[in-house]
């Protein structure tokens, strides 16, 4: 399994739990979930281009950097650091803290999970 399979499946998951009849913890778990499938999408980029992955989710907006410096990822990705680093930040807030996740935070969270995931794929080609 590729690493982009791997964070298609974290965000599938992700989709599923946020529409499933669970109660309001389906939306802290959806969030978590989308936050896994990035970093493991940006393994997948930086894996292929760099050679390396992100031992730490708070590399991988890092290592995203890298890539666009080095000219392997266009410049018109680059807000997408931003995303990597908000999603490091948050993490731990969502996995190990309790922190709460509301229905609009969970979406925002999987709209901009899926342009990454979009993104990704496009930059990796076929």
């Amino acid at each position: 399994m590729s690493d982009l399979d791997e964070a298609e499946a974290w965000y599938e998951s992700a989709v599923a739990t946020f529409h499933s009849d669970r109660g309001r913890e389906k939306f802290t778990v959806a969030v978590a979930q989308t936050i896994h499938a990035l970093v493991r999408a940006n393994d997948a980029l930086t894996v292929r281009y760099l050679g390396k992955r992100s031992t730490r989710h708070e590399d991988a907006a890092a290592l995203f950097g890298d890539l666009v410096k080095r000219g392997k990822v266009d410049p018109g990705f680059s807000d997408f650091r931003r995303l990597l680093s908000k999603a490091a930040a948050e993490k731990s807030d969502f996995d190990y803290k309790g922190v709460e996740a509301s229905r609009t935070t969970a979406e925002w969270w999987l709209r901009e999970g899926k342009k990454f995931l979009v993104a990704a794929a496009e930059i990796l080609g076929p």
